[in-house]
């Protein structure tokens, strides 16, 4: 079987990560996330949907397609772990979770940390509802795009199931969820900064 690596279209870049800048009480979230992105390339695969939620090996393997430090992820990737992810009971990611997050190691290796699912705390620092492009889950219309801040850092997601009520600023959150690569974004001071991407199947309120 032939698949192409090219786009049905000339670089159709879909962006979904646009948060505005925030304003928050805490010291701690002072990044200005105006202009934050990542482009999913779409790229023409077929991916069986009994796939691994992260395939390792074989035509499809996910890892050569991938760049950190850009912020480009290819289409096939991005919906097919997105599915996944809504067909898996919170029972099923727990099982898998390898661990907590260990930003330090992530940012000198990302792929020893690609594919797998982590755990992360911190406060919440942005969250909004992004309509999902040209169905990718037909029983869901949004795709719900956040900020979490470890520390001073900023971790990025997307969230299939809608999260808890949460106050921006000043709630603890907790999410389990696939590390797919180091983003880079510029600041609204025009910065570049870089931070970790996941797509999690839920975030929860932190008591």
């Amino acid at each position: 079987m032939t698949i192409s690596l090219f786009p049905r279209s000339p670089r159709l870049l879909l962006h979904l990560l646009i948060w505005p800048a925030i304003s928050c009480r805490a010291p701690t979230l002072e990044y200005e996330m105006e202009n934050l992105r990542a482009e999913i390339t779409e790229l023409e695969r077929s991916i069986p949907p009994e796939s691994p939620l992260w395939i390792q090996e074989g035509e499809n393997a996910f890892n050569p397609f991938m760049e950190d430090y850009t912020g480009r992820i290819p289409g096939f990737i991005y919906n097919h772990v997105l599915r996944r992810l809504a067909t898996m009971s919170e029972a099923d990611v727990e099982k898998m979770t390898a661990g907590a997050f260990n930003m330090e190691k992530a940012a000198s290796d990302p792929a020893a940390f690609r594919g797998k699912l982590w755990n992360v705390h911190g406060v919440i620092g942005a969250l909004t509802a992004v309509p999902l492009k040209e169905k990718e889950l037909s029983d869901r219309k949004f795709v719900y795009q956040g900020a979490v801040f470890v520390g001073d850092r900023p971790v990025l997601l997307h969230v299939v199931d809608k999260p808890d009520v949460v106050y921006v600023g000043n709630d603890a959150v907790d999410f389990t969820g696939v590390f797919l690569m180091i983003l880079n974004y510029r600041a609204r001071n025009g910065e570049e900064r870089s931070a970790p991407f996941f797509l999690a199947k839920s975030m929860r309120k932190y008591y």
